[in-house]
């Protein structure tokens, strides 16, 4: 490498001289879990192993570098945290004697997994395996490395969904590939925003492969599902939960429900209890109505009555636009049968009297009058049997209209002057009325007119427009649907613990969905901040990183709790020793709320500590305090401090060696 030398978190090349990565500020040193391969570690003489950047019950997940040409790479580790651990400040993998047989039979189905992804290097839509190996007591397998980001945050990126003509563009070569996968013998069973990246050419890739025991719960691993995407069969492990095609057709179509209408699906659990999944439509009318319709099919709790493969999946969602085009033909039939009656009802009348007025009344004149007010022609048709009486005596009427407006003139304007006359005796009374009366009725007239006024333009100014519809809030991400409503109304926010709602979800609306609203408006939303409540999960077998992981799951916030070193705890490993709320031991499986502001207190030993060994008794208060009259004492206090430094982990390792120490002070009694 020369000068130049590796950052441990991005993998950059730098001069060796700094001791802070110039591109993403790691700092040379910083603390890793002990756990885990230290950052640094050369593997099979080729791959530089770099920081950790994810685990869960099958293994862990390093950021990497090909020494030789320097590309980055990921490097998957084998190591099921609930049946081994790591030697102290080393590599290599030790395995408890009792969990030997379930480790080498989840590492056999681990390498076959990866076996198989590697024969299917060529698919741009799976990370290609580059090398496997075994090293450590384990075994290893290098992927490339992904550059692009989790549909989870491109879509928070793009006020948090995706339109269809957007989803039908990028995700047909991801379903092309889910079907090859299954054709393969592979099941996914964690497709969702977590495990799908995007890369900058609007590329996805499919990450997350793991054994089945990790994705189905109570499997023998510890497992890992994504709420909301997972598969109800897959949280049990009988054998009448059967998974397959269909289980990943539950994982696609929550993930099209969550990139097209920005809601998280109700996760499946829940469903099961009190099934309220909107459909997609209901969400956002802009979805088709046949794609709304396929992916509540895909969603179905049933796995016998779900679509049972991706290719039956694509088939309806892309081959049946047909559905709208009914809609469009039925709408115009049930148009054409609503102006049928009435056109065949005109038609009759109109010629009928076209026939029967004509040809006995030759009076051209009359007729065009008659003719006249078409547009109405059905009012026109229905009075016109009246009118056709009416035209023997026409000339008759006509003159006598015109005698009475003769009449009619001279009384309207008689009327008018009449009129005239006690408007100007009303100008005149005022004249003569005194000046303080008049100035008094003038006031009161110029008040009355202009408080009228005033009050009209009071009425109107402050009346907004109400012209956008109240889309529906709750279920939605509070940020991401601010910034996409921004331009039509402010969402003014009041966080509240809710045990329905993930953290950062709105739960409350105070504008109904479907009203009308004016353009600004404020609306009022809660915002979960998670559960109110929450038992304390066990922490025995836990590093500090996985009981954290721990405590989220259970629903406790961050805010709640604090991670404090031990310093009269003993340990080999880094791991947890106790818990306190507010002062007072308490032990796993008690209620805990987040509500009531209590801190959760959780102790833990750090090995890397000064004291790791100072906290152990010491050597010279074992015999004043045990075994000073006798006189084997001395044995036993000799071996207890040099054991401990020079072995830590191996009674994990080596199940007869424990027996050793006892045995030795039964002999010196013999003697």
């Amino acid at each position: 490498m020369g000068d130049k030398k590796f950052c441990f978190r991005c993998m950059e090349q730098y001069d060796s001289t700094l001791h802070v990565c110039p591109s993403c500020g790691y700092v040379e040193g910083t603390d890793h879990n002990p756990m885990y391969v230290p950052p640094g570690t050369i593997l099979h003489s080729k791959y530089l192993c770099g920081i950790l950047l994810e685990y869960n019950g099958e293994g862990a997940t390093y950021i990497g570098a090909d020494i030789s040409s320097g590309k980055k790479v990921l490097i998957r580790e084998y190591m099921p945290i609930n049946l081994c651990t790591r030697v102290k400040n080393k590599p290599t993998i030790s395995v408890n004697y009792n969990n030997l047989a379930k480790y080498k039979a989840f590492m056999a189905e681990y390498t076959e997994l990866n076996k198989s992804l590697a024969r299917l290097r060529n698919n741009t839509n799976i990370p290609p395996v580059l090398d496997m190996f075994a090293e450590n007591n384990t075994t290893y397998t290098v992927f490339e490395y992904i550059e692009g980001v989790k549909m989870l945050d491109y879509l928070k990126e793009n006020a948090g969904e995706l339109s269809w003509e957007q989803v039908s563009k990028i995700f047909p070569p991801l379903f092309t590939t889910i079907g090859i996968l299954h054709n393969a013998g592979i099941i996914h069973r964690a497709i969702s925003p977590d495990t799908v990246y995007i890369t900058e050419k609007g590329e996805l890739k499919l990450s997350g492969f793991c054994v089945s025991a990790v994705r189905t719960a109570n499997a023998g691993l510890e497992y890992e599902l994504f709420k909301g995407y997972a598969a109800p069969e897959q949280y049990s492990a009988n054998s009448s939960s059967r998974q397959g095609s269909w289980t990943d057709v539950y994982g696609v179509s929550a993930l099209l429900y969550r990139a097209l209408t920005g809601c998280m699906p109700v996760d499946s659990v829940s469903r099961q209890k009190h099934d309220d999944l909107h459909e997609p439509y209901s969400l956002d009318s802009r979805i088709p109505r046949h794609v709304s319709r396929v992916i509540m099919e895909g969603m179905n709790l049933n796995g016998r009555d779900r679509i049972q493969t991706i290719t039956e999946l694509v088939t309806k969602l892309f081959e049946q636009p047909s559905e709208t085009e009914e809609e469009t033909d039925l709408e115009g039939t049930m148009l054409l049968q609503e102006n049928v009656p009435d056109e065949s009802y005109s038609s009759a009348p109109a010629s009928h009297v076209a026939s029967a007025v004509q040809p006995e009344y030759q009076q051209p004149q009359y007729q065009q009058q008659y003719q006249q007010p078409e547009p109405q022609n059905v009012i026109h048709e229905r009075s016109a049997p009246v009118s056709h009486k009416s035209h023997r005596n026409d000339d008759y009427n006509y003159e006598k209209v015109n005698t009475v407006d003769r009449i009619k003139v001279p009384i309207i304007i008689g009327l008018l002057s009449l009129a005239i006359l006690m408007v100007l005796m009303v100008i005149f009374i005022n004249i003569l009325t005194p000046a303080k009366d008049d100035n008094t009725t003038t006031e009161q007239k110029k008040r009355q007119p202009t408080t009228v006024s005033d009050n009209i333009i009071d009425d109107t100014e402050p009346t907004a427009v109400k012209n956008i519809e109240m889309p529906k809030l709750i279920g939605r991400f509070f940020e991401p649907t601010k910034e996409k409503w921004k331009s039509d109304f402010v969402l003014d926010a009041e966080y509240e613990y809710n045990d329905e709602y993930d953290t950062d979800m709105i739960f409350e609306q105070a504008v109904k969905e479907g009203e009308m609203i004016s353009q600004g408006q404020v609306i009022k939303v809660k915002v979960s901040k998670g559960k109110e409540s929450a038992y304390i999960p066990d922490y025995k077998g836990c590093t500090v990183d996985q009981y954290k992981n721990a405590l989220a799951k259970a629903g406790i916030s961050e805010l709640n709790y604090q991670f404090i070193e031990s310093k009269t705890a003993y340990s080999n490993t880094e791991s947890i020793v106790e818990i306190q709320v507010d002062g007072k031991v308490v032990e796993p499986g008690a209620f805990f709320s987040n509500k009531d502001g209590k801190k959760l207190t959780v102790y833990y030993v750090d090995p890397n500590s000064s004291q790791y060994y100072t906290t152990a008794p010491p050597a010279t208060e074992a015999p004043t305090t045990t075994v000073a009259p006798t006189t084997q004492a001395p044995v036993p206090t000799t071996q207890a401090p040099t054991e401990a430094p020079t072995n830590p982990p191996e009674p994990t390792t080596n199940a007869p060696e424990p027996t050793t120490p006892p045995d030795q002070p039964a002999e010196n009694q013999e003697t």
